[in-house]
């Protein structure tokens, strides 16, 4: 599970850990303090006391903590902040040329986010400690699959690219239909249990050609992108198929 592989590049064990839970229960600041300040998040803590994401979220909401507080102190995963589980396999770098290169994509989206964002700021680290050393463990990242991965803005950005598209070539037309009319506000349950199956298995053959890829990814990243510049989720992936899948 993600939150020993992080408490081992920590230099800690998950008995360790479960210790210090159990040692301060009561004491939810203190909780809150080392994990923030060791980039432990919420579904770590969920994974070592084994209490649901939404039982710790409720934990510190009771101690006084809002929404946006631990969104932007404890979830600082760099790409998701929720358990993807099997659908880590559509986290991966772009290496596609053409119309779906990093650089062509990248021409379509900065303009649209720099007009009233920063696109470059986005595929940076969300604190200092997380570049530190010159690499994004995957701890930081928030994918058990990733080990450190160069702390660049370029990685950043084609694992985002590079997971978009995966995204979408697990899709044919009617299930991206049926995500893309489902009814807003109706059962989020619902929608996860469509979604999670809509990108479980890939259709045979692909049925985007590049052209049709490009403009779904662009569209998508640049609606993430906005998303990402005003709400207090920190992961460039939060938003997208694979965070609402795994939420």
């Amino acid at each position: 599970m993600l939150a020993e592989k992080r408490l081992s590049e920590l230099g800690f064990t998950l008995s360790q850990a479960i210790d210090f839970i159990n040692t301060n229960v009561n004491q939810p600041q203190i909780i809150f303090d080392v994990a923030s300040e060791h980039g432990v998040n919420t579904r770590m803590l969920s994974e070592i006391s084994g209490y649901s994401k939404d039982v710790v979220h409720e934990y510190f909401l009771n101690a006084g903590y809002d929404s946006a507080t631990i969104n932007t102190q404890l979830n600082t995963n760099l790409l998701v902040n929720s358990n993807l589980g099997s659908l880590e396999s559509l986290v991966a770098f772009n290496e596609r040329e053409g119309v779906l290169s990093n650089a062509s994509l990248r021409e379509v989206v900065k303009p649209t986010i720099d007009a009233n964002y920063d696109y470059d700021g986005t595929f940076g680290p969300a604190n200092l400690n997380q570049s530190d050393d010159g690499v994004y463990s995957s701890g930081e990242l928030g994918v058990e699959n990733l080990n450190d991965v160069l702390a660049t803005h370029d990685n950043l950005e084609s694992l985002f690219y590079g997971s978009l598209i995966n995204i979408f070539l697990a899709l044919d037309q009617t299930e991206l239909d049926q995500i893309n009319t489902f009814p807003t506000g109706d059962d989020p349950d619902e929608f996860q249990v469509l979604v999670l199956e809509a990108l479980s298995e890939s259709p045979a053959p692909v049925v985007w050609n590049d052209e049709q890829l490009a403009d779904l990814v662009t569209d998508e990243a640049i609606n993430l992108l906005e998303r990402y510049w005003v709400s207090d989720l920190i992961g460039v992936l939060d938003h997208s198929l694979l965070g609402l899948a795994s939420a």
